[in-house]
This record gives C-alpha cells, sequence and structure tokens, in this order.
C-alpha cells in the first residue's frame, strides 16, 4: 500500500497494527515516479496534491483502492477507476466541522472589514473607527447552495446567530429541511434575490460547473456578499469577478478559486474581498480526522472484500 501526503502517527498506526498491510510512505511523490511505482500497490491513500489520472490508473495493475483523505475526489479520475473496477472513497465526516465554522469565520470578517482594520491598525493609520462601521449577522437571510453535511452544520451555526436560513438542494426533501428549520427554496435563482449571504456547498460536478453564474449573481442583491468554500469553478470567476468591480454585489468571501493559488491580479486587487488559501479544513483536528478515517476505510474495504 501507497500513502502520499499523510503523516499523521495514530493514522499510520492503525494501519501498521495490522499485519495485513506493507505500507510505503511518500510525503510527496512525482507523477514519473508514481506511474513507475503504482504497479505493485493494492491500494493508495492520498490528500490534495497527489493526482491520481487516467495514465497513473493504467499503470495500476494492481490497484484495488483509492482513499482519498478529503471530501473533494476532483483529484482523482473516479469515473475511469470504477470503469477499471477500483473502489474510490474519502472521508466526508471528517472536515464537516471545520469548514463551517471557517464559512461563519469568512462572513464575519467580511461584514465586519477585518482584515481593512487589522490594516489600518498596524500601519498606524489613524483611529477612524466609522470607516470600518461593520453590519450584523442576525436577522440576515443566509442562502445555502448545497445543504449536505457542511452545509447543514453551516445552517445550524447561522441560527445560533439569529439568522434565517434557505436552500436549494434537488437532493434533499422539503422535510428533511424543515426538520434542520431550513426553508427549501426549488428554484436556484430565489437563492440569490433572497439572500443577505449565500454560501455554496456542493462538489464539482460537470452539472455544478459554474453552477452560481452569471444570470445567479445578477439576480442577487447589491448589499449581498458570496462565500464560497467548494471548489472555484462552481463560480463563474469572470462573472463574479465583474460583478465586485461594478459594486453590483457587495463582497465576496474566496477560500477557492479556479487555480490554485490564484493567478488572476484581478481577483488579487480587489478590495470587497476576504480571500483565504484554501483553509476550510486546515484545522489540527480535521486534519487527524481525515487521516484516521481513511486509514478506517482502508481496513473496512480489505476486511470487507477479503483480499
Amino acid at each position: 500500500m501507497l500513502i502520499t501526503e499523510i503523516t499523521d502517527t495514530d493514522a499510520l498506526n492503525i494501519l501498521k497494527d495490522t499485519s495485513q498491510f506493507d505500507i510505503s510512505v511518500e510525503d510527496t511523490i512525482s507523477e514519473e515516479n508514481l506511474l513507475k511505482n503504482i504497479g505493485k500497490y493494492d491500494a493508495i491513500m492520498v490528500r490534495t496534491y497527489t493526482i491520481i489520472t487516467r495514465d497513473v490508473i493504467d499503470a495500476a495493475k494492481n490497484l484495488k483502492l483509492i482513499v482519498r483523505a478529503g471530501v473533494g475526489l476532483d483529484n482523482i479520475d473516479v469515473r475511469y477507476a470504477k470503469e477499471k473496477g477500483i473502489e474510490v472513497r474519502n472521508t466526508p465526516k471528517a472536515n464537516y466541522l471545520s469548514v463551517a465554522e471557517h464559512v461563519i469565520a469568512l462572513m464575519q470578517s467580511l461584514l465586519r472589514n477585518i482584515p481593512q482594520a487589522d490594516r489600518y491598525v498596524r500601519e498606524q493609520k489613524g483611529w477612524d473607527r466609522e470607516k470600518f462601521l461593520g453590519e450584523e449577522l442576525n436577522g440576515k437571510t443566509l442562502g445555502l447552495v448545497g445543504i449536505g453535511l457542511i452545509g447543514s452544520e453551516v445552517a445550524k451555526l447561522a441560527q445560533a446567530f439569529g439568522m434565517k436560513v434557505i436552500a436549494y438542494d434537488p437532493f434533499v426533501s422539503e422535510e428533511d429541511m424543515r426538520k434542520e428549520k431550513v426553508e427549501k427554496k426549488e428554484d436556484l435563482t430565489d437563492i440569490a434575490r433572497e439572500s443577505d449571504i449565500v454560501s455554496v456547498h456542493v462538489p464539482l460536478l460537470d452539472k455544478t460547473h459554474h453552477l452560481v453564474g452569471k444570470e445567479f449573481i445578477a439576480a442577487m442583491k447589491d448589499t449581498a456578499i458570496i462565500v464560497n468554500t467548494s471548489r472555484g469553478p462552481v463560480i463563474d470567476q469572470d462573472a463574479l469577478i465583474s460583478a465586485l468591480e461594478k459594486k453590483e454585489i457587495r463582497g465576496a468571501a474566496l477560500d477557492v478559486f479556479d487555480t490554485e493559488p490564484p493567478t488572476d491580479k484581478r481577483v488579487l486587487s480587489l478590495d470587497n474581498t476576504v480571500l483565504t488559501p484554501h483553509l476550510g479544513a486546515m484545522t489540527k483536528e480535521a486534519d487527524k480526522r481525515m487521516c484516521i478515517h481513511a486509514a478506517e476505510a482502508v481496513i473496512d474495504f480489505f476486511r470487507k472484500t477479503n483480499i
């Protein structure tokens, strides 16, 4: 078994304690070395930067399992892996708390002008507090695009701040949303029209690429903000930048981008944004859970398949 980008000792010990696995650990591995060596492994555990392409899968003659320590699977050609009979698993319950907390932090950073105020104090520009007059979360409407594990946790936290929560998700019933005190919207555009804050929580798939597009952004209130901690291409970046430049919406808090790190100077120069380097799941607690859950997924697979 090959493990890349995972150094958590508890997770490694879980695997080492079962004599079933002969483990190779690589902090990072080049595509060249991966292609050269993948053929001898029955399983591989990856994080973010190891890309499992079609070529890698073709070279993986003995591979039976790919485990991603994390939620998103866009670094793995899942469809082709399944065609080849390789199971793909992730760890959806490992990081949703951390991502949800980061969403709330981004909302507050944007509404309370925290990054700008921090720079103002550090640069000793004065003490003009009125420059940074912010807004409360209380009483505002939060619109969720997607309400899975992360979206549901964001809803719970937002309600604790006194926010009304509405959501669009064709895969979640009105009854299930009602149990979480969330109002279901059948039309995605209703989220844009009614929300003071929009938060995006869908995986990157063909059908979700630019799900939040020009029409959605045009329908948003000019006082609204949007938060994205899912994947960059879920939002039409050009349409978002245009709206931000023209002040057609108030602002955006972005943890993910079309390319990472972002290279579009327009994104980097906007003063009505808060930008973070894909930090949603980057907490000590989530990191450990992702690694341990990934190790447990490996053990579970081989126990069930008796390989």
